[in-house]
C-alpha cells in the first residue's frame, strides 16, 4: 500500500547541536548526542536548532535562488548541466530528474516500483560544490548574467561545511565509536565532495488534493541539511506508521536526513530517510528550497564500524566506495534526451 500523509499536527523531534557549534564541555555534547541518537535512530530525520548560521546569510542566499531562477532560461542555460552524470554541476530545467528512480529500484512490490519509475520531478535546479573539485567542477554563470552569484554561493557553501563538520562529529559521538573508528570516519569527510543545490519547484496548477513535486527517494550522501521556504512541501515517512509527516517551516531549523553512506557506517544504527516533496490542494505556490548534501571521499571506502557491527552481532552491509555508489544513482536518475 502506497504511504499516505498524516496531519500536520504530528511534530519532526528538533536537536539543539548549539554545544558542537561553540565547543561546549564534554558533558554538554555527550547530552546533545544522546538526544541524536534517541531522535534520529528511529526514522533518520530531525529538524536541527543552534545550526549556527546566522538568518541574514539565509536571507541572502534565498534572495539569490530566487533571482536566479527568475533569469530567462537562455541566461540559466549559460550554465548548462551536462548531458551526463559528471560533473554533477550547474543549471537543469524542469523534468531532468527522476530521484524517484532511485526508490524503484528498492521497492519490493510492483506496483510501487512502476509508480516510482514514472514519476518525474517538477522542478529546476542549480548544482554548486568545491572549487578544489577537479572531477566534480563547477559551471558557473558569467559574472554579467549575474553579479555576485559566484561569490554569495560559495560563501554559503563554506558556512554550511562548518555546521555540517559540527553535526558529523556529534552524529560520530552519537555512534561511542571508539578513536581510530572515530578518526577515521571524519578522514571521509574533507568537505571538497559536497553539494549545494538551489532548488525552485514552478507553481501548480490544478494540483487537486496531491501533486508530487519530487518523488519519494533517500539521498546517498552521508547526510542532507536543507532550509526551505514558507511554502513547505517536504515531507518524510514514518517507518513504523507508513505515513509521510510535513516538515512544517520553522524560523531557525534546518532539517536533517541521514544518507545511505552513514546508514552504512552505522550498520543500520541510523536509517537512510524517506522523504518527498508535495504540493497539497491550496498551497501550490512556487517554492524554493536549498539542500546541502554531506558527501564522503570518492574512493573512501563506506562500511559498517567493527564497534557496531559487534554491538549487532552481523554486519548488514557490504562495503562500497562512494563514487561507484553515486555514479550509479546519478545514471538511474537523470534524463538525458531531454
Amino acid at each position: 500500500m502506497s504511504p499516505s500523509t498524516t496531519p500536520p499536527t504530528v511534530d519532526i523531534p528538533i536537536v539543539d547541536i548549539s554545544s558542537f557549534i561553540s565547543g561546549s564541555p564534554l558533558e554538554a555534547r555527550q547530552r546533545t548526542a544522546r538526544q541524536l541518537a534517541e531522535s534520529g535512530s528511529v526514522n533518520g530525520y530531525l529538524g536541527i536548532s543552534g545550526h549556527g548560521l546566522s538568518s541574514q546569510s539565509l536571507e541572502e542566499v534565498f534572495q539569490v535562488t530566487k533571482k536566479l531562477f527568475d533569469l530567462p532560461y537562455e541566461e540559466k542555460m549559460k550554465a548548462p548541466h551536462p548531458d551526463s552524470p559528471v560533473p554533477h554541476r550547474g543549471y537543469s530545467g524542469t523534468g531532468r530528474e527522476k530521484v524517484a528512480r532511485k526508490t524503484a529500484l528498492e521497492a519490493s512490490e510492483a506496483e510501487q516500483k512502476d509508480e516510482y519509475s514514472k514519476t518525474t520531478d517538477f522542478k529546476e535546479s542549480f548544482d554548486i560544490g568545491s572549487g578544489e573539485n577537479a572531477v566534480q567542477y563547477n559551471i558557473w554563470l558569467p559574472e554579467d548574467a549575474f553579479p555576485g552569484f559566484r561569490r554569495i554561493t560559495t560563501r554559503i557553501f563554506w558556512e554550511l561545511h562548518e555546521t555540517a563538520q559540527a553535526l558529523l562529529d556529534a552524529l560520530i559521538m552519537s555512534l561511542n565509536l571508539p578513536q581510530e573508528e572515530a578518526e577515521s570516519v571524519r578522514a571521509l569527510h574533507t568537505g571538497h565532495e559536497n553539494q549545494l543545490r538551489l532548488l525552485h519547484y514552478p507553481p501548480v496548477k490544478d494540483a487537486g488534493q496531491e501533486f508530487s513535486r519530487l518523488g519519494s527517494h533517500t539521498d546517498w550522501s552521508l547526510f542532507t541539511l536543507l532550509f526551505q521556504d514558507t511554502h513547505g512541501g517536504l515531507e518524510f515517512l514514518d517507518r513504523k506508521t507508513n505515513v509521510f509527516i510535513p516538515a512544517v517551516p520553522r524560523d531557525g531549523i534546518l532539517y536533517m536526513n541521514i544518507g545511505d553512506m552513514f546508514q552504512r557506517i552505522s550498520n543500520g544504527f541510523y536509517p537512510s530517510a524517506f522523504h518527498r516533496v508535495v504540493a497539497h490542494q491550496g498551497d501550490a505556490a512556487a517554492r524554493y528550497s536549498i539542500p546541502y548534501f554531506v558527501a564522503p571521499e570518492p574512493d573512501g571506502i563506506i562500511q559498517p564500524q567493527p564497534s557496531r557491527v559487534a554491538a549487532d552481532g552481523e554486519q548488514h552491509y557490504d562495503p562500497v566506495t562512494f563514487i561507484d555508489y553515486s555514479m550509479k544513482m546519478l545514471e538511474t536518475i537523470n534524463v538525458y534526451d531531454g
